[in-house]
């Protein structure tokens, strides 16, 4: 009987840290798929930001395959009350998931 229970105990406690375990490995690819999208949205603007011309009003999109993965860009410019300035928004997803994983905010100014 003592080893029917000890076996119970034991178990449970293995069931417990697989799904710890289980947790933590979940947690740590959605932490990575997140580091490579503020890397995506970084670059983005980064480029917007080099470039020569003054970014379109509007909405555009792009897919990148980029870290083994397929991702879509979305970048909205926007207009601001300042003229020489603009505001950019950049959404990245994974290409083949719907809703977005991060978006990333920045202005661009016209020197």
């Amino acid at each position: 009987m003592e080893v029917m229970i000890a076996l119970v105990v034991f178990a449970l406690s293995a069931l417990a840290v697989i799904r710890g375990s289980s947790q933590s490995v979940q947690q740590s690819h959605y932490l990575e798929q997140k580091s490579y999208a503020l890397w995506l949205a970084e670059n983005k603007l980064a480029e917007l930001r080099m470039a020569k011309e003054w970014p379109a009003l509007g909405r555009q999109s792009e897919t990148l395959d980029q870290y083994g993965h397929s991702w879509r860009l979305q970048v909205e410019v926007f207009n601001t009350s300042d003229a020489w300035l603009r505001r950019v928004e950049v959404k990245v997803s994974e290409a083949d998931v719907q809703s977005g994983l991060l978006t990333l905010q920045g202005f661009l100014g016209k020197y």
